[in-house]
């Protein structure tokens, strides 16, 4: 079977997602990714992971002046995937995505580059071709021809040049044995020998429609589109402050036709490009890469034009959206044609290689005198060291001690003319560690596929998911309690380094993602945190396209260049949950819960599955589920607690899994303990306090060690009512706080959270905030603070004019109560404390009192002068101090 599919998608992502939940389980064995502008740590967040999970061998090619990351933030470049550069004339600017799998292909070709914009923010198209049980489709083997002819007219590095030819062999293969398809349907057009334009019919046609977000300054494309097809009427349409154009040029290259102009509105940047025309009742469309540009459709790219890749599809509908205003060609003013700089002969790095002979670097062109080769270990500032030099006249040369997979390299040189040029930086590339995974899936996994809003929404899929976890618990029972099973491809040594370092983390993510399904392994290690876009409503389509608003760098020719001005993606947000289904999420909750542990206290469930109820957790406290009278909540979260850290210490196979796994742990744990501490302190009686005391003392070295970030997208907003969340604000200041050595700083965090400032100067403890009577909080302060100063404490609470001193030594209590000038005198045995004591503020209540008052001129008391000498502080200067601000 094989088909164009004439649907929607949101992203390319899709496709992956869709492969990754395939019923057959099908392996799949390469991925491909080409674009002008590429996002590498994008990709490495939410494409590469899945690709290599799946246990592909993926590769992704741009261009190679228009990469949009800085080196120290790209990880798995080399050691996950071959990460190549192309260098052409123009621009190399094709937008392809390809899986090949044992038995189905999937191929996407579009407008969209493997960006946040391209992929989520702005309106694209796409042709999407689906190919199962060994058929083929005439668009692959379209694309196997370019591939295969791509590197003869484009520079690539020789292994990715010979990537390519793999590809096109594996393509060719399939479409030769594949039973003969259907005549006629969609094909690919590229320009390496010859324009675009000069492959369309020649006209006349009875309209035009056309639109992409660039038209050449000259409106040279305009004008020659118009020559080819001969239209009765045209309609082009622009986003009038968004699109790139000159007004005047448009107006002359269109003058004496009927023109109209559509003017688009700019919600979203529409950045999908066509040209379709009618004749009778056929619709004809070109979709793809190219813009209405003298460089993407009147030039090929061997001529200086730029690589472009487009779809000519019959049959299709209308593209051009109804909205918006239409207004005559004459009424069209303005130019918006963006400022660019060519950079004259660059220095281009097109990639390296690690193998036994060592490193391998290409050069796109030679250069008249020698390149310096330079290597950083991750590109960051000072790090750089010298590897060695290719020579004058030279494009490849190959240095005997090999490098380190994914480290970053870059050339330089120094002209004749006395100037420095400088490539961009590649980063090495290592075919024994991007090679495809060969693994065999043996082990246990959930029987249905399930989502968080599914599950706080649907009672019987809260009731298959218990069951599921039950039996996944029964399956688990004589073997490790891990997440994964970090499955090592076949094979001896090469095997072993192909899942190793960084690579262990996607193996282990795929393994996961085969046991609970991608959506819940998301939810469990937070690995999407991009909210890409659900496609709109909107007839923005072709054929087999999808559209998925910010504007973002595509073209970099003589005709102009795009700029690049990303929409953020939202952030997380807390599930909506009916007020008539809480109560049985609450249960669902619980019972959720009870499956991770067993009676002795030792994990029943794989990891993920922890943390994936401990998410879900969070994601109901953060939908409002539990009322403010119910605190039955922390409970779960002290049983979620235990079950992430079991007091056995964790499994041979937990021991094992890559350091992601402990630092999301890690930062899950901050977030539970830092949602169990809210409404609690760490030193209070409470039945709260005294719940969060033991926790926070049990988990308090690994909240140390957390960081937020690790944990964002359990870092709701509260956006429901009742909803309890825990702040990024809130997350660090108890991080902070467990990261103190000082003893004190619990306490200084309980008085912080009360609104209290707390000082410390010389012996004496200063307490200021808004209170009313000063005695219960001076109280208060010393009990907590005397518990780690046995010797004695002495401290003031001050509130605007009024102020209490006590000095504690337990087991006597010494107070001055200002306005009054005495000193009381109160032993105070245990159970009682301080706190207890005085937590009225009504002093002739309080038992315990030992002699009269003392006035402040005949001395301290007995207990007092005992503190002071312990303390270090001479009565004089006590006094003084006490009264500096009073007197």
């Amino acid at each position: 079977m094989s088909a164009a599919r004439h649907t929607r998608f949101a992203s390319p992502v899709t496709l992956l997602r869709e492969w990754a939940e395939r019923s057959d389980r099908q392996a799949l064995h390469e991925v491909l990714f080409l674009g002008f502008t590429v996002d590498l740590p994008f990709l490495e967040k939410v494409a590469i992971p899945v690709a290599r999970g799946l246990g592909a061998r993926t590769a992704v090619i741009g261009d190679a002046a228009q990469g949009l990351y800085d080196p120290v933030d790209v990880r798995l470049a080399g050691r996950s995937y071959l990460h190549g550069l192309a260098r052409c004339q123009g621009a190399f600017h094709p937008k392809v995505v390809l899986l090949i799998g044992e038995h189905a292909c999937r191929l996407a070709v579009g407008s969209g580059n493997p960006t946040l914009s391209g992929w989520g923010a702005n309106d694209e198209l796409w042709t999407v071709v689906e190919t199962e049980n060994d058929a083929s489709h005439a668009l692959l083997a379209d694309l196997a021809d370019w591939l295969e002819e791509l590197p003869a007219v484009v520079n690539l590095a020789p292994w990715s040049a010979g990537h390519l030819a793999e590809l096109a062999a594996l393509l060719t293969e399939r479409h030769v044995n594949a039973p003969a398809g259907p005549p006629g349907g969609p094909r690919l057009l590229h320009n390496l020998h010859r324009s675009l334009l000069g492959q369309l019919p020649s006209g006349p046609v009875e309209d035009l429609h056309a639109y992409a977000p660039f038209i050449d300054p000259a409106a040279h494309a305009l004008r020659a589109l118009v020559g080819r097809l001969a239209p009765h009427r045209i309609t082009l349409g622009l986003q009038p402050h968004w699109s790139s154009y000159d007004a005047d040029t448009v107006r002359a290259a269109l003058d004496g036709l009927s023109t109209r102009i559509r003017l688009l509105d700019e919600t979203r940047m529409r950045h999908g490009k066509f040209v379709e025309w009618r004749i009778g009742h056929r619709r004809h469309a070109l979709t793809g890469s190219p813009n209405l540009t003298r460089a993407a459709l009147c030039t090929s790219t061997s001529d200086g034009g730029n690589c472009e890749l487009a779809v000519l599809t019959a049959d299709t509908q209308p593209l051009l959206p109804e909205e918006g205003h239409t207004t005559a060609l004459t009424t069209l003013k303005g130019r918006t044609i963006r400022p660019f700089t060519s950079v004259a002969q660059p220095l281009v790095l097109l990639g390296a290689k690690t193998d036994s002979e060592g490193l391998h670097v290409s050069l796109a062109r030679s250069e008249s005198t020698p390149v310096v080769i330079s290597t950083s270990p991750d590109g960051s500032p000072g790090s750089w060291t010298k590897t060695g030099s290719i020579p004058a006249q030279e494009t490849e040369s190959s240095f005997p001690l090999a490098e380190v997979p994914g480290a970053a390299v870059r050339a330089t040189c120094r002209r004749a003319d006395g100037s420095t040029a400088e490539s961009a930086v590649v980063f090495v590339y290592s075919p024994v560690h991007c090679a495809r995974r060969h693994t065999v899936d043996t082990g246990p996994r959930l029987r249905y596929d399930y989502t968080a809003q599914a599950l706080f929404a649907d009672e019987r899929a809260a009731r298959r998911f218990e069951n599921d976890l039950l039996r996944l618990r029964e399956l688990t029972v004589g073997t490790s309690a891990s997440s994964a099973r970090v499955s090592p491809a076949e094979g001896g040594a090469e095997a072993q380094v192909a899942v190793s370092g960084i690579d262990r983390w996607d193996a282990y993510l795929a393994d996961c993602r085969r046991m609970i399904g991608a959506p819940l392994t998301d939810l469990a290690f937070g690995t999407v945190q991009l909210g890409l876009p659900q496609p709109p409503a909107s007839r923005w389509i072709v054929s087999a396209v999808t559209g998925t608003g910010a504007l973002e760098d595509d073209e970099s020719s003589e005709d102009g260049a795009e700029d690049e001005d990303l929409v953020s993606a939202g952030g997380p947000a807390a599930p909506q949950v009916p007020p008539e289904q809480r109560a049985r999420c609450r249960v669902w909750a619980q019972r959720w819960a009870a499956t991770l542990v067993d009676p002795d206290g030792k994990p029943a469930q794989p990891l993920s599955v922890r943390l994936l109820v401990a998410n879900l957790y969070v994601q109901l406290l953060a939908a409002g589920v539990w009322d403010d009278h119910d605190h039955s909540w922390r409970d779960g979260l002290s049983g979620l607690l235990d079950a992430l850290t079991p007091k056995k210490g964790p499994s041979p196979a937990e021991q094992q899994a890559p350091p992601e796994t402990r630092r999301r742990v890690d930062a899950v744990v901050a977030v539970l303990m830092t949602l169990l501490s809210q409404d609690a302190t760490f030193t209070g009686g409470g039945e709260h306090d005294v719940l969060a005391a033991r926790v926070w003392r049990q988990y308090r070295e690994r909240v140390a060690r957390a960081e937020p970030a690790q944990a964002e997208d359990l870092l709701l907003p509260p956006e429901q009512a009742l909803a309890r969340v825990a702040s990024w604000s809130e997350a660090e200041r108890l991080i902070t706080l467990a990261q103190e050595n000082d003893p004190d700083a619990e306490t200084i965090e309980e008085f912080s959270r009360s609104g209290w400032a707390t000082t410390y100067e010389d012996g004496l403890w200063e307490i200021k905030g808004s209170f009313g009577n000063p005695v219960p909080v001076v109280t208060r302060a010393a009990e907590r603070l005397g518990r780690h100063h046995t010797n004695g404490v002495l401290v003031r609470a001050r509130s605007r004019n009024r102020w209490a001193f006590v000095a504690w030594t337990a087991p006597y209590l010494v107070l001055l109560n200002f306005p009054a000038r005495v000193w009381s005198t109160y032993r105070i045995r245990p159970p009682a404390t301080p706190a207890s004591r005085f937590s009225g503020g009504d002093l002739s209540a309080v038992p315990g009192r030992v002699g009269a008052p003392i006035p402040l001129r005949a001395g301290p008391p007995e207990a007092l002068r005992n503190t002071l000498g312990e303390v270090g502080l001479p009565y004089p200067e006590l006094i003084e101090r006490l009264f500096r601000e009073d007197t």
